[in-house]
């Protein structure tokens, strides 16, 4: 408990073994409060890893017949929805560490930019072996463009929560 805080209840009339338990109590519910938080991060985290596999297998019909640039306005307008779920759900929950948030931002982005490498892939072999009229997609390209669009909402939240506080 914050010396100010202690402060002023001795100013109320609390004494030192009220103000013992109290803290004894706050802290005994922030580690439950840790706890549940530690579940929810790592539950989201499977959810948000099925959404990203769920959305790379929604694209590879998309993947095989449509265009650069048509396809590239879908893959972001996915993403970025995608994106904005893993934000919400991360950063809405209390009580996590730095290194929560910091093995998010990196374990996340990294299997969005693997699940799309494969995807393209596969796709690409489709458009070969089915003789689709479209040409082959850039894996890299369009597994960056997934795994910048997936974390964009993400980063601009951040920006966001520095600018507030400064």
């Amino acid at each position: 408990m914050k010396e100010k805080r202690k402060m002023d209840l001795q100013e109320k009339g609390w004494n030192e073994n009220e103000i013992k338990k109290a803290e004894s109590i706050l802290e005994k519910e922030e580690k439950h409060d840790t706890h549940f938080s530690k579940i929810v991060f790592w539950s989201a985290l499977v959810v948000i890893i099925f959404a990203n596999l769920l959305v790379s297998l929604i694209l590879i019909p998309f993947l095989i017949v449509l265009n650069k640039w048509l396809l590239y306005t879908t893959i972001v307008i996915l993403a970025g929805t995608v994106g904005f779920l893993y934000n919400f759900l991360i950063t809405d929950i209390g009580h996590l560490e730095k290194k929560h948030h910091l093995t998010a931002a990196i374990i996340i982005p990294i299997l969005a930019l693997a699940n799309m490498t494969i995807m393209v892939f596969v796709s690409n072999r489709f458009i070969r072996d089915l003789k689709v009229d479209n040409v082959q997609h850039n894996i890299w390209i369009t597994a960056i463009v997934f795994a910048v669009a997936f974390i964009l909402p993400y980063l601009l939240d951040q920006i966001r929560i520095k600018l507030k506080s400064n």
